[in-house]
């Protein structure tokens, strides 16, 4: 789950809206002739014809004459206190509003949930396990919803409703992109159309920095921080000078996928360095050790929280309270990576500094930041209309993650905004930036104002324009593992990874008594299993695509 700074998309905004416009414009007059046929012959026909919006065709004359509409409901997580129903309810019902006044041929009505990022997954899961409605939600693990099977087939739904998202994801991302949301030749999910260009970074305090006589320079990868938090600690005695990036997230960081050039191939139970085409334990690797052996460091000098693997508190709370200075970071942004700090600090009102510790490195898994609708949904066509009115509509969009005009924002310019006069993220009643760019079209969305030029500007789309089509790629871009045969595996594997993994990258635990229970208890829980099917799939999709 992370947060990208926005980008253009090739695609202007004007060409999109009237790209949606035709295609529903002549969906509409389809359907209209085909009500006057049925009308003249076929007057006692009990199944009228189906319409653009899912209702009947005799019911899209006018939003009066429609019948009730049909429901959607999308969950989705917030990195900010969520907000009480009824001010979220205020945000649906404008967004209602506007799709019905703008989009009289569709018949639905949104209903949007949100969670917190510690228990989202939980709240996902039971709201499957209990028969609560539920159309659209954030897989926190694409793999393990297709190998538990809890995301629906979309392909049929995206061809004859979810035409124009599908056009800009394209054209944004490529057109391989859906390659890593399709399985035994189903589209399954809906990637979000944004910077795939996911750079290793940190996030951190430059004012605590430059106090212990450092500048954002002298960051430059992980062995460049001891000295810095030698210093901190001295001057800072309170402060922790790493905190882990959020509560869900104390597994292994994204800048040591991309600096090893290892490929999960759905999980980490069984991954790929490089090209070698080798399935093997990561958690045998010397790599790997290295890693627990740093953290183990931090660990023990103070660097870190002592109760961080089991706190629920997140990084991001650390640091805002000034209780942080740095933490893991992984965004679509530019090069030097200074835009992601800017909008760090007009959120927070701290003077946050971001560094590039790393390239990225793009794999299937890390391409998919996506939307899925889940298999119970009985609302699959509806899920992805409406989504692709939110990829397409900036006004839906950016009413869903900052809320309403006046109250939680103000416009600045076409595409940037503030906060009300006197109120901050903290403060404003929706707590504004409700996602971190996990969804939707990222060029439509609206920015916190920084005080860039035109000239600037330009120069973030130039970028935007190319970045997702040079990044490198894993060979095995675009594989997706099926484990649905292993899936109690993968499910008691999972169990294991928590039980052990955490503790080691928070450094709480020995590493070399660790390490070795930590591996006999996977191959137990039947790590070889899992590892010999990746491999026989991997072999069979080298062999086609070669």
């Amino acid at each position: 789950m992370n947060t990208t700074h926005p980008a253009e998309n090739p695609l202007k905004k004007e060409d999109i809206m009237k790209m949606m416009k035709r295609t529903l414009s002549i969906l509409l007059t389809i359907v209209v002739g085909i009500v006057l046929l049925t009308s003249c012959g076929q007057s006692g026909s009990s199944q009228p014809a189906v319409s653009a919006g899912g209702a009947s065709a005799g019911d899209t004359q006018s939003a009066s004459d429609k019948g009730e509409p049909t429901k959607v409901v999308f969950a989705m997580q917030t990195f900010n206190v969520v907000p009480p129903t009824e001010t979220i309810q205020t945000v649906a019902d404008e967004v209602n509003r506007y799709i019905r006044e703008t989009y009289p041929e569709v018949n639905i009505e949104l209903e949007w949930v949100l969670y917190g990022p510690g228990d989202y997954a939980k709240k996902i899961n039971l709201m499957m396990q209990s028969g609560d409605q539920l159309d659209i939600f954030i897989p926190s693990n694409i793999a393990t919803s297709l190998s538990t099977n809890q995301l629906a087939p979309i392909t049929e739904a995206l061809e004859t409703y979810g035409q124009d998202l599908t056009a800009i994801i394209k054209e944004y991302c490529g057109d391989d992109v859906f390659e890593t949301v399709t399985q035994n030749g189903e589209i399954m999910a809906v990637p979000a159309n944004k910077n795939m260009g996911l750079a290793a970074a940190l996030t951190y305090d430059r004012d605590m920095l430059a106090d212990v006589g450092f500048k954002d320079e002298d960051i430059t990868d992980l062995d460049s921080l001891e000295p810095i938090f030698e210093k901190l600690r001295e001057k800072y005695p309170d402060v922790y000078p790493f905190v882990s990036t959020d509560v869900a997230n104390k597994n292994l960081p994204y800048y040591f996928y991309a600096k090893e050039q290892i490929d999960s191939i759905g999980n980490d139970f069984g991954v790929v360095f490089g090209d070698s085409g080798k399935v093997v334990n990561l958690f045998e690797t010397e790599e790997y050790r290295a890693l627990c052996e740093q953290m183990k460091m931090w660990y023990d000098k103070g660097f870190m929280p002592q109760d961080m693997a089991t706190s629920t508190m997140r990084g991001t709370e650390y640091m805002n309270a000034g209780r942080g200075f740095c933490t893991y970071a992984s965004y679509g942004v530019r090069e030097d990576y200074t835009d992601f700090g800017k909008m760090q600090s007009n959120s927070t009102g701290r003077n946050i500094g971001a560094k590039k510790i790393g390239d990225p490195y793009l794999t299937t898994d890390f391409a998919s930041a996506v939307l899925g609708i889940p298999s119970t949904s009985k609302a699959v066509n509806e899920a992805i209309q409406f989504l692709n009115i939110a990829y397409t509509d900036e006004y839906v969009y950016n009413t869903l993650l900052w809320g309403l005009e006046g109250r939680d924002y103000v416009k600045v310019t076409e595409d940037t905004v503030d906060y009300p006069e006197g109120l901050t993220a903290d403060t404003v009643p929706y707590c504004a930036f409700m996602t971190m760019g996990e969804w939707g079209t990222e060029s439509y969305m609206w920015r916190l104002e920084d005080g860039k030029t035109e000239e600037e500007k330009q120069a973030d789309r130039d970028y935007a324009l190319t970045v997702n089509k040079t990044i490198p790629k894993s060979p095995y871009y675009g594989f997706r593992f099926d484990g649905s045969d292993v899936k109690n595996e993968i499910t008691a594997l999972t169990n294991v990874f928590e039980q052990y993994a955490y503790p080691l990258m928070c450094g709480s635990v020995d590493v070399d008594s660790t390490l070795e229970e930590f591996n006999k208890a996977l191959y137990d829980a039947g790590l070889q299993t899992v590892m010999d099917a990746k491999q026989e799939q991997l072999d069979a999709w080298v062999a086609q695509n070669s």
